[in-house]
């Protein structure tokens, strides 16, 4: 995980990178891997999944269906429940009639949406992945193609600013022209974030060999200065452990608020 990533990861991929390390969720993957079929390109402009049955494991975790740890969420299929992630845009889908102009098309994205149709007759899109991400569901099971039209609903008053947000990325990854929304506002950095994740790397074992507070350091700091301050410097090692410590929490529950309160 680079510094780049850091800036332009959405709060939503930032989530799963915590989920994807979690212990239960890997082995809970492991038991239902080879029950989850895979993404299909029914056409070049888009990618599609069906679930003939409901992974209720999955959603205890915060996820529609499982996607594989071991990949980040730009390869995968992704799926947050909508009830976690409060930024979902419920939207209506129907075939483009000659003349018809309101809504989006799908073409007029300019990028690849990930498709799953889950047996409970909702179907859920997802623009993105990594740079941006939204999420939208649907109760209309039409056809798919280029020109099947998109309209956001925006209905009710739970988490409707969020979804306002939502609906500008949408309209503004309509107007683009590279398929990239406009950028939005996030928080100022996600260096402690990224700092956990790394702690809980070395600590956990990512590598093959779980590391010791002062491995953690080591990928903190470089090799050089905690072979030289590591005996007197007491504040490296309460540095390596509260990283360690806010690695495990984001892993084990964390990852649940930043799709609370996800920016793009």
């Amino acid at each position: 995980m680079g510094n780049d990533e850091q800036i332009v990861m959405s709060d939503a991929a930032w989530a799963w990178e915590g989920l994807r390390r979690n212990p239960d969720y890997r082995r809970a993957w492991k038991h239902h891997a080879s029950q989850v079929p895979t993404l299909c390109d029914r056409r070049a402009s888009l990618r599609y999944i069906r679930y003939e049955k409901p992974f209720l494991e999955a959603e205890v975790f915060g996820l529609v269906g499982f996607a594989d740890p071991d990949h980040s969420a730009s390869e995968v299929p992704v799926f947050w429940l909508p009830n976690l992630l409060c930024r979902t845009l419920e939207v209506s889908l129907s075939v483009a009639e000659e003349g018809r102009s309101d809504g989006f098309s799908l073409a007029s994205l300019k990028c690849c949406p990930i498709v799953l149709d889950t047996p409970d007759g909702q179907r859920h899109v997802r623009l993105g992945g990594h740079d941006f991400w939204i999420q939208m569901v649907s109760e209309d099971l039409v056809a798919l193609d280029d020109e099947t039209r998109i309209e956001v609903r925006l209905t009710g008053t739970d988490a409707f600013p969020e979804r306002i947000v939502s609906a500008e990325q949408l309209f503004s990854l309509h107007r683009s022209d590279d398929g990239f929304p406009a950028p939005a506002k996030r928080p100022p950095n996600r260096e402690k974030l990224m700092e956990g994740l790394l702690a809980w790397d070395v600590y956990s074992g990512e590598g093959g060999r779980k590391g010791s507070l002062k491995d953690i350091a080591v990928a903190l700091f470089g090799k050089e200065r905690v072979e030289t301050e590591w005996a007197f410097n007491r504040s490296l090692k309460n540095h390596a452990v509260r990283a360690r410590d806010r690695g495990r929490a984001f892993v084990r529950d964390g990852y649940r608020d930043y799709l609370r309160r996800a920016t793009f």
